[in-house]
């Protein structure tokens, strides 16, 4: 058994105090004055039942976890319900049912019964960036009316994307028939795309 190092009596040293002690000829003070130590350390080495030094930890192991919770944590988590809830909403469902209900109490016994699921690590996969069908560009943009004109003219344009080359036209309106006959008349005069 080791010694701690600020230990004020050895353990020979100890069990002399408690046999001079037992003969009922000195007295608690008298023993602190002959071994250099506080009345206190007399009369705890007195009373205590051995001369070894007493453990910090805790003397038995009592286990928290009742059986109870731990079915109830089983039957919780096996349900097709309540399967994917996490130790937290365990805990708090079941904690007007069990005392002893808590995150730490629910991860232990779902670690036991080796219920914990690992989430499931998502690979990203690069992928290049998608090119559409049509590989023009098209803007339209509102012009004052030329010449002397009331409101005002459009003019739509359009890009070829990959040689940036631009068809554009001018007209009184921007209906859908008006931009399909511009696209179409553009496509004839752009560079092909393959």
């Amino acid at each position: 058994m080791k010694i701690h190092t600020n230990a004020s009596l050895t353990p020979k040293q100890k069990q002399m105090v408690k046999d001079l002690y037992a003969t009922g000829q000195f007295t608690q003070e008298h023993l602190a004055n002959q071994f250099n130590v506080t009345r206190k350390t007399i009369s705890k080495w007195i009373s205590r039942p051995t001369v070894l030094d007493a453990i910090s930890s805790r003397k038995s192991v009592i286990s928290r976890i009742m059986p109870e919770f731990e079915a109830a944590v089983k039957s919780y988590q096996e349900n097709l319900i309540t399967s994917h809830h996490g130790k937290i909403r365990i805990a708090f469902k079941l904690s007007g049912k069990h005392i002893c209900s808590n995150p730490s109490n629910v991860y232990t016994v779902l670690k036991r019964l080796q219920l914990n699921k690992v989430k499931p690590i998502k690979v990203q996969v690069t992928q290049k960036l998608p090119v559409g069908k049509h590989r023009t560009q098209m803007d339209i943009q509102t012009l004052p009316a030329i010449k002397g004109n009331q409101g005002y003219e459009y003019k739509i344009s359009i890009i070829h994307r990959s040689t940036r080359i631009k068809y554009s036209e001018i007209h009184d309106n921007f209906e859908r028939k008006t931009i399909a006959k511009v696209y179409e008349r553009s496509l004839e005069n752009l560079p092909s795309f393959s």
